[in-house]
């Protein structure tokens, strides 16, 4: 407990000037205020579709509100990176070369990931504004990960199972891409002869369960937004509009400011991915090449099969075609280093002494720990009485207000609504419906407002 206490010391200095994401306005803190102040409501994302999105964290951030102070939510992000530091560390003291090779691969990464073009960045785990998840769920899904592989190597059925179970739902609750960890079950039932349901695994399932359930009462779909999920015949279901958010932020990712009804040439898209994303991409190759040299001169051996190569490439592709822009390549970019190094880690014996782990890898492990924080955090280190540890909500102008409801300027980014939940902009103007006793559900006044948009 010293070192993981040790490691969010050291984490702790990004706290000296971490910003709040223009996200929070948008959808997190109105989702978060639902959550504090009233029982479920259906149907929230008519009144603000990014609500039909409502991760996890926003239950657990939601708890964390102190007035206007957000900088607990922000120590979340800390708590689970600096776990992921602690047990990396312990690989590296085992004893077991399968523990030490998932180690040094971790160094390896987050050493390059600060040099390269445009200054780095590679693919390893970062730290961001508060009330943005895609680190978040980039370190959850290499601590699921990395279990995986302790449990693919060591066949253990019971606990390790359960927990890598546990951790793979959690995942997929943060983000809906998580799901690509479903896949990983595949191998343990087919390589591994694993039992996917067991009474250990009945809770996880049933969480499962639970919050697909909470997706549906939030925007009729089991999954938002993804369309084929949508149950039509729920009375707050409002058509087209899951599609269109899957489009909105497919194209925005391939080309910003596009529109969710615009055709993206393949040009356009090419043209916007060199000049914003390929520099990431040559880090990641660079950092994928000096991993397998690093291997390959150890064991003499090139140990890499046609399956790892067509899993990896795949894995990229689903990154191009989803969310080509670095934030969300992270988790993609992750697997794929520890699928392409993945036999090396089975069978190259890497024989360090002790005296050479102290001298070289323990600093390079507390050099990568630092790293990960900005620079001009540890420069607010130099007036300590200045630093304040405070996140505020930025502030908003509001239209006018009608009724109980506050109505949200429109500006080309979108539409802010803080805290405020009775809160819309005129497209989306929806009126509360009573239903099933105490409970209601909005209903949007322009039904057809999304099948518009795609005539």
């Amino acid at each position: 407990y010293k070192l993981y206490f040790f490691n969010l010391s050291i984490l702790l200095i990004s706290a000296t000037n971490i910003g709040i994401s223009k996200d929070a306005n948008l959808y997190h803190l109105q989702n978060q205020a639902w959550l504090r102040d009233e029982k479920i409501v259906f149907g929230l994302s008519n009144i603000n579709p990014y609500l039909g999105y409502s991760s996890i964290f926003e239950y657990i951030n939601s708890l964390l509100w102190i007035e206007n102070n957000f900088i607990f939510i922000h120590f979340v992000t800390l708590y689970i990176i600096a776990c992921i530091f602690d047990i990396i560390f312990k690989f590296i003291r085992s004893d077991s070369n399968y523990l030490n090779n998932i180690g040094y691969v971790f160094l390896i990464i987050g050493l390059l990931d600060n040099f390269g073009f445009s200054g780095g960045r590679n693919g390893f785990l970062f730290l961001q504004e508060t009330f943005k998840y895609d680190q978040i769920f980039s370190s959850l899904f290499l601590a699921t990960l990395i279990l995986f592989l302790l449990i693919y190597k060591f066949s253990e059925k019971e606990t390790g199972f359960n927990l890598f179970f546990y951790m793979t739902v959690f995942t997929v609750q943060t983000r809906f891409t998580g799901h690509i960890i479903f896949l990983l079950f595949l191998l343990l039932i087919i390589n591994k002869k694993f039992t996917l349901i067991t009474k250990k695994s009945i809770v996880a399932a049933f969480l499962y369960m639970l919050f697909v359930f909470k997706n549906f009462l939030y925007s009729s779909c089991l999954w938002f937004p993804v369309s084929f999920t949508c149950i039509k015949f729920a009375p707050w279901h409002q058509p087209k509009q899951a599609e269109f958010i899957s489009n909105l932020l497919i194209n925005t990712n391939k080309l910003p400011n596009s529109n969710a009804t615009d055709e993206i040439p393949f040009e356009d898209f090419m043209n916007e991915f060199f000049n914003t994303q390929i520099d990431y991409v040559f880090n990641f190759l660079i950092t994928l090449f000096v991993i397998i040299t690093f291997f390959l001169v150890i064991s003499k051996k090139l140990m890499i099969n046609i399956t790892q190569i067509l899993g990896s490439v795949l894995l990229f592709l689903v990154w191009i075609y989803l969310a080509p822009t670095y934030r969300f390549g992270v988790p993609f970019f992750l697997s794929i280093y520890f699928i392409i190094s993945y036999l090396y880690l089975d069978k190259v014996k890497i024989n360090f002494s002790k005296n050479i782990k102290n001298l070289i890898f323990i600093p390079l492990y507390f050099f990568v720990i630092v790293a990960i924080i900005r620079g001009d955090s540890i420069l607010e280190l130099r007036s300590l009485s200045d630093i304040s540890l405070v996140v505020e909500q930025k502030e908003i102008e509001f239209v006018s207000i009608d009724d109980y409801w506050w109505i949200s300027p429109t500006n080309n980014d979108g539409f802010f609504c803080g805290t405020y939940k009775y809160c819309y902009v005129e497209k989306f103007k929806s009126r509360k419906i009573l239903y099933l006793n105490d409970y209601f559900y909005f209903d949007p006044i322009n039904k057809n407002y999304y099948i518009d948009q795609f005539s």
